[in-house]
Formats: structure tokens, C-alpha cells, sequence
């Protein structure tokens, strides 16, 4: 028996641009919520283990990241759950519905390193969810 969490689409999903791997991860979040209010202390057990294997992603952050607040590509990777290398990759792509533009604009640098503002990370990987959904047949 295959299990169907790997289908592109689910029609009954209510964020139809979520891939699989989002929505294993939201469902895994409900699922922590519940185990949190339920058992706090086996949930804290749990998220002990995950965060010495190097898992953090399902945990809660109390941080809030403000549009206009300047992130480095490490930072901005952890906001979108990607790898500071896809950062760097948005910077010089062109936009998928504004072709003139690049899909992350740069912002200034901290340092050495490259700042992007956390707005323009969140629209940069809407908007390649927004063009794999296009993508996707009926």
C-alpha cells in the first residue's frame, strides 16, 4: 500500500498551492499543537529529540519577522524554509509574472554578507507557488 502524501495536488486541501512537503508540515504542526496541550511534557520530550537530530522546522518561534526587516540569506532560508543557496539562486532569477524584474530584489549588505528584505523573500516564494500551481494540469 502507497499512501497518497505524496500527490502534488489535493482538491480538498484549503491552500491549493501548498506541495506535499507543506502540507506534511502543517499537519505535523496540528499535530504538536494537540500533543502540546494534551501532554506538555511529552511534547517537550519529543521536541527535545527533533532539535538533537538538527530538526527544528515543527517547533515554535516566538520571533516576529516584520516586512521591512533586513535578513541575510541564512535568515531569509529559515523564514521560507529553504536553503541559503535558493536565496542566492531568487536573487538572480527573473520574476515568473514580471519578467523585467528579478524574483528577489537585493537589498543592501550587512557587512560581507547580502540583505533581502523579509517582504520581498515572503513574495518571492508566493510567487513560485503561485507559477508551479499555474503550471500544474486541471
Amino acid at each position: 500500500m502507497k499512501p497518497d502524501y505524496d500527490k502534488q495536488t489535493n482538491p480538498r486541501w484549503p491552500n491549493p498551492i501548498d506541495d506535499p512537503t507543506q502540507r506534511a508540515r502543517r499537519i505535523a504542526s496540528m499535530y504538536r499543537a494537540l500533543l502540546n496541550t494534551a501532554r506538555p511534557d511529552l511534547c517537550q520530550q519529543a521536541d527535545q529529540t527533533a532539535r538533537d537530530r538538527g530538526e527544528t522546522w515543527m517547533l515554535e518561534r516566538q520571533e516576529v519577522v516584520e516586512p521591512h526587516q533586513e535578513l541575510t540569506a541564512i535568515e531569509a532560508a529559515q523564514l521560507v524554509n529553504v536553503a541559503p543557496k535558493t536565496i542566492h539562486n531568487w536573487a538572480y532569477l527573473d520574476h515568473p509574472e514580471n519578467p523585467h524584474q528579478k524574483l528577489l530584489p537585493k537589498f543592501k549588505k550587512r557587512g560581507r554578507q547580502r540583505t533581502y528584505l523579509a517582504r520581498d523573500v515572503l513574495a518571492a516564494k508566493a510567487a513560485l507557488l503561485r507559477a508551479r500551481h499555474a503550471e500544474r494540469p486541471g
